[in-house]
């Protein structure tokens, strides 16, 4: 393997990327002025624990879930489907709940 010299640096474009001093004093006085931290808001999750459940579905309603994941979009080199079969069931659960709190007016 052929082992080569770095490039040479061009001389103009070094001496070109000097930086006037007033706007070097912005500079300074960005990042010295810092951040603020972001409020740490308590989100459900916290509060509400994950549970695991077994749920038991019937071959051709995991085929119809299936095709249905076909159908969204994916990126687009990927080889995967856009979303899987766990996130799709528990949209699918979340939207039922919406619908039976919309239907039988609870909170």
């Amino acid at each position: 393997m052929a082992v080569s010299a770095p490039p040479k640096r061009n001389k103009d474009a070094a001496s070109t990327g000097a930086v006037p001093a007033a706007s070097e004093k912005k500079i300074e006085s960005i990042i010295n002025r810092g951040s603020s931290t972001v409020a740490i808001s308590e989100s459900p999750a916290e509060n509400d624990p994950l549970k695991t459940v077994t749920v038991k579905l019937l071959s051709s309603t995991l085929k119809v879930i299936d095709s249905l994941r076909e159908k969204r979009p994916r990126k687009p080199t990927s080889p995967k489907l856009g979303i899987s079969q766990v996130d799709w069931i528990t949209e699918a659960i979340e939207e039922k709940i919406k619908r039976e709190k919309k239907h039988y007016n609870v909170d």
